[in-house]
């Protein structure tokens, strides 16, 4: 800068500053994972929700979850999978622009959503240079790269968060003052449709659901907005158990897999197993029916998937209530592989050193996430709130069950928000000053805040 020129306040640099930053984490997170994806062996996502959506576009409804010809399933809900299976049917099962569309709708859903959980804890009145950085290193830094360019194209977890995020959105507008077109709508639709597609971000949703409500009780409807909740959660499980009814014959109203993946987490080698990932390996060869013939052949004796994983449940609740100490183990390991994950969920990648790399880097976020959200609530800060359950029940959802990258995930956007929210009030109170944010609660969106 020239001698005796003036620099722009910050308020005239924010805007083109923060988007320009945001537009190259976009950039470099959507090259970067089409990269990944092109440089893989195998070219499309796999696993039971590819199956089934394998089977809409042939033309066997929603079926064959775990092989060709097994007939009508419940292992999976049924948006994710039919979406992709539409896709198939339209452009051909696992072509090239079959595959295409789908990895643009695992990165939209993806990137989408960590731009609305980045809207919402910039309305929350997170400082905006966190917000930024924390949206930077989810883009640029794609730690959970197989799972976003292959697992979402049939999986249900981006269009999950997305949702929330959605609705996350609805919230911290409706707290400022603004309420959408249609708003009690919204608010009923919306976790509902979040706790169809994917239950524990939807239970997420509907926390925050009823602390919105519940702020509200006295000046709006209490049991009306219950009432249209409940509506509309029967409008999308009622039509799904009525059909789970009919083909399955069983009234099951949201999945009928709990037996199996409690029976894979839950037994006596996984108690305190030398070489955890050989044990678990081990474990799904042994009972799993989409990985081993043997397995399958199990279930077709069982008299098919219900009755498999009922059996399968049956067992495994009985070696729980008999191992008490043993089964708070596997679960203190599942609380701790939840927030700092260990190499094995990252194995997916090529090498022996970046799986290590990611899962240290995700447990720096799980650590500093967490001092985060506990800073928040020492607070008592009224909108953050509404986000702490998007980490905290997911977790506690998947105690019961192995951790895999497909759950991780649901809670990395917001532990890294949260992260990044923690950095940037350590770092202002180190330096004395004062924070970017809005003063006072709900934050209002000023000119030269970040609009993601």
């Amino acid at each position: 800068m020239k001698a005796g020129q003036t620099s722009p306040s910050r308020d005239e640099q924010s805007p083109l500053h923060a988007s320009r930053w945001v537009l190259a984490a976009l950039a470099i997170g959507i090259v970067e994972r089409i990269i990944w994806a092109m440089t893989r062996d195998t070219g499309y996502a796999t696993g039971e929700a590819a199956h089934v959506a394998v089977a809409v576009a042939q033309g066997r409804g929603f079926a064959d979850a775990f092989a060709v010809g097994q007939g009508p399933t419940a292992h999976l809900l049924p948006i994710s999978p039919s979406i992709a299976g539409g896709v198939y049917a339209v452009l051909g099962i696992q072509t090239v622009a079959a595959e295409a569309v789908l990895l643009a709708w695992a990165l939209l859903l993806t990137l989408g959503a960590f731009g609305l959980f980045a809207r919402a804890f910039v309305r929350a009145g997170s400082p905006r240079g966190a917000v930024i950085a924390g949206f930077a290193i989810l883009c640029a830094a794609p730690l959970y790269s197989s799972t976003e360019a292959f697992d979402f194209r049939v999986w249900e977890g981006a269009l999950a968060v997305a949702l929330a995020g959605l609705f996350l959105a609805l919230l911290m507008d409706a707290e400022a003052g603004r309420r959408w077109r249609c708003f009690d709508l919204w608010l009923a639709a919306l976790p509902a449709l979040t706790f169809f597609v994917g239950p524990p971000v939807g239970l997420a949703a509907m926390t925050a659901w009823a602390l919105f409500v519940w702020r509200r009780r006295r000046r709006e409807g209490l049991w009306r907005r219950v009432a249209g909740l409940m509506l509309a959660l029967a409008l999308l499980i009622g039509p799904w158990t009525a059909r789970n009814m009919a083909v399955m014959g069983h009234p099951i109203w949201l999945r009928d897999n709990v037996g199996l993946e409690l029976a894979i987490a839950n037994h006596p080698a996984a108690v305190d197993p030398a070489d955890a990932r050989k044990v678990l390996d081990q474990r799904i060869d042994q009972i799993h029916p989409f990985a081993s013939p043997a397995a399958y052949a199990k279930l077709q004796e069982a008299g098919g998937e219900v009755a498999y994983a009922r059996m399968l449940g049956a067992q495994t609740i009985m070696w729980i209530r008999a191992h008490p100490a043993d089964t708070a183990t596997i679960w203190l390991r599942h609380l701790r592989e939840m927030v700092f994950p260990d190499k094995g969920p990252f194995m997916t990648a090529h090498g022996k050193k970046l799986p290590v790399f990611r899962a240290a880097c995700v447990d720096l976020l799980g650590a500093l996430g967490l001092l985060g959200i506990a800073m928040a609530i020492t607070r008592r800060d009224r909108l953050l709130s509404y986000v702490i359950g998007f980490v905290v029940i997911p977790v506690l959802a998947y105690l019961p069950f192995h951790p895999v990258a497909r759950y991780l995930w649901l809670v990395y956007p917001p532990m890294t928000f949260f992260a990044a929210d923690a950095v940037a009030r350590l770092w202002s109170l180190l330096r004395m000053r004062p924070l970017d944010i809005a003063a006072g609660t709900p934050h209002i969106a000023r000119q030269g805040d970040l609009v993601i």
